[in-house]
């Protein structure tokens, strides 16, 4: 199989890819959201408050514009190194709320580096890496994992700290009384927390009204989205190539979770562009098909993620969230500034080219030339991969089970081009 080179892509002027201003605070916000689902479907929006409680405290020392985008998208990505199978640290970390408990729990104890390591691969984002690296630091020194103390932790990750404390608390305590919560954390003022931070956070509690802002879900949603216009951006992926490397880092952690060592994501993206290359697309539509791969999946974190993992037949109910992917994943990208058309090309890349797919049940032309070169790269993949209902078969074999579902499943003219470049 040829490799058609793919080096170019990642170079094209970002003004040729037109995302908005608002996108880099939409895309973050709404990826971090999605990982912090629990098992059973809870939504914590814990990056959400923590990001708005440490907004506030940045606002009252006085922080200036580009200051706050960066602590904004440090408290954003702080957890982004927390994300598990089967739900999201903030889980463990309100199960096991001492720091005793949580320097012997490796996930606890290591979330803080891998958040550091995804996020130091990106030259804009390697400030923010460490930040969200030192933001279980205490103050006295006995936080983790490097055991920073006082001035030698990053001011942001103090602030992220008392923000992310806060948060972990209410979900175990509650607000109802404001003096007995500030009495709670009060205790932890010069160990845990920069006392002069506390102080800040106390006067935010009385005087700001800052429980006000995160009481309910509606109150979370309503000041994020404030806060989303205050930070629009054109640093952090001022590159094409920046950007391209996040939503790849967003496809690994899509597939990590749902199909660990397979790297499904990843290999779609590449047989997509390879037809679409092809196809003879131009390099932005080319560029926009490789996006649509990455993020095809990215509603399975929405769902129950263990279901992907599962063996056994498939029950009604779990069948049912296998295909509410599709729409998941459209609705999570269609909610991002700038990401219409690819969240388009997702939301129908399980249509058959005969009508018989979902979740509408287009047919032939009436499915988006991008979404039917997703159909036959899911398809070859998943064929060439072991899964747990089915073992790996070789690409002519793979081939063969595309040309029998010529006409049903697939667009004909993408599997005539695609099949020869395979036994090419």
């Amino acid at each position: 199989m040829t490799i058609y080179s793919q080096s170019r892509l990642t170079h094209l002027p970002i003004q040729d890819i037109d995302f908005p201003p608002l996108f880099a605070a939409d895309f973050i916000s709404e990826f971090m959201r999605i990982c912090e689902f629990g098992k059973y479907g809870a939504k914590y929006y814990h990056s959400w408050k923590v990001c708005i409680i440490s907004c506030m405290i940045g606002r009252k020392l006085g922080l200036d514009r580009s200051e706050m985008k960066e602590l904004f998208f440090a408290a954003l990505m702080h957890d982004i190194g927390g994300v598990t199978v089967d739900g999201h640290i903030i889980e463990l970390l309100t199960q096991i709320p001492d720091v005793y408990g949580q320097k012997n729990n490796f996930p606890i104890f290591i979330h803080p580096f891998r958040s550091e390591t995804i996020l130091e691969s990106f030259p804009t984002f390697r400030k923010i890496g460490e930040i969200a690296g030192a933001h279980h630091e205490f103050y006295d020194g006995t936080g983790f994992p490097k055991g920073l103390k006082g001035d030698k932790i990053p001011l942001f990750s103090r602030i992220i700290r008392i923000a992310d404390a806060v948060d972990i608390a209410l979900n175990l305590h509650g607000s109802e009384t404001l003096d007995d919560f500030i009495s709670l954390l009060g205790i932890s003022s010069g160990e845990e927390f920069d006392p002069e931070l506390y102080n800040i956070f106390v006067d935010l509690i009385k005087n700001d009204g800052l429980f006000d802002l995160i009481k309910t879900t509606e109150d979370v949603e309503k000041n994020m989205a404030e806060l989303k216009k205050e930070m629009q951006d054109g640093y952090f992926f001022a590159s094409s190539d920046t950007l391209n490397r996040f939503f790849k880092t967003v496809a690994a952690i899509v597939d990590n979770l749902t199909s660990p060592g397979h790297n499904h994501s990843l290999r779609v993206a590449e047989i997509s562009v390879q037809i679409a290359y092809l196809m003879k697309l131009s390099e932005s539509e080319i560029l926009a098909v490789r996006w649509a791969a990455f993020m095809h999946d990215v509603g399975k974190l929405a769902g129950d993620r263990l279901v992907y993992r599962k063996k056994e037949k498939l029950t009604d109910e779990e069948w049912h969230t296998v295909r509410g992917h599709v729409q998941r994943s459209y609705d999570i990208i269609n909610g991002i500034a700038g990401m219409d058309k690819i969240a388009y090309y997702i939301l129908y890349h399980h249509e058959n080219y005969d009508g018989s797919g979902y979740p509408e049940g287009l047919k032939g032309d009436k499915i988006p030339f991008a979404s039917r070169i997703l159909r036959v790269a899911d398809a070859f993949d998943a064929i060439t991969s072991n899964r747990p209902y089915h073992k790996k078969k070789q690409q002519e074999d793979a081939v063969s089970e595309l040309r029998k579902n010529v006409g049903r499943q697939f667009d004909p003219a993408i599997v005539d081009i695609f099949s020869k470049y395979v036994i090419s």
